[in-house]
């Protein structure tokens, strides 16, 4: 795999995998974690035992060092940051699907529904590459299909520094107090109304945070 990248690329990647889960472990050892919505995550699960987590793209970071180590699949592009990604969240325990919205995305969803029963399942919902907090289909289409209730996920920070990237990444500030908000459940039918769905999983994420 590693013969279609440049060795600047490769070296990227030994240090993505050698430093990036450590140095996320020591970031966010900084925080003070709290957690609201649990008790409704918990009813969220009543459903079918596991979630579809639901998220923007901004919040990618500091949900990826708070839910580390449970399992969640999710779907990271084939671009070459897709693979310095995977290289880190596997070793933070996540399973990873390759494909984005824009590209290799089908086969990607298909790979997830083959493997609901592995796990919860999350989704950058606007993401790899925006537009910033616009829900695209592949979210609504994925809990459809296998039954999953869509659980909106968000972080509320204390103090934070704003990336000036298309979704204005959201990294929370050493020793701030981080609140991790989960929605309440949507439930989505097989013959869902895409256009309608994702507004509504738009606005169920924006009402938390």
């Amino acid at each position: 795999m590693d013969d279609k990248y440049t060795f600047k690329q490769r070296l990227l990647l030994l240090v993505a995998s050698l430093a990036g889960p450590l140095l996320i472990r020591l970031y966010g050892a900084t925080w003070r974690v709290r957690w609201d919505g649990v008790d409704t995550l918990a009813r969220a699960r009543e459903i079918k035992g596991k979630v579809l987590f639901c998220f923007w793209h901004s919040r990618l970071l500091g949900l990826c060092y708070t839910h580390r180590g449970r399992n969640i699949g999710i779907m990271v592009s084939k671009s070459f940051d897709g693979e310095w990604i995977t290289r880190i969240v596997t070793q933070l325990g996540y399973r990873t699907f390759r494909g984005s919205a824009s590209r290799n995305g089908a086969a990607a969803l298909v790979t997830m529904l083959r493997d609901q029963n592995s796990g919860d399942l999350a989704l950058t919902v606007d993401g790899p590459r925006g537009p910033a907090r616009k829900v695209k289909p592949g979210a609504v289409t994925l809990a459809a299909h296998t039954g999953l209730p869509v659980v909106p996920i968000t972080y509320v920070p204390s103090s934070a520094w704003r990336l000036n990237s298309w979704d204005k990444f959201l990294l929370p500030k050493p020793f701030s107090v981080v609140t991790v908000r989960y929605g309440a459940p949507i439930a989505v039918p097989l013959d869902a109304d895409i256009a309608q769905y994702s507004a509504l999983i738009e606005q169920c994420i924006n009402g938390i945070g």
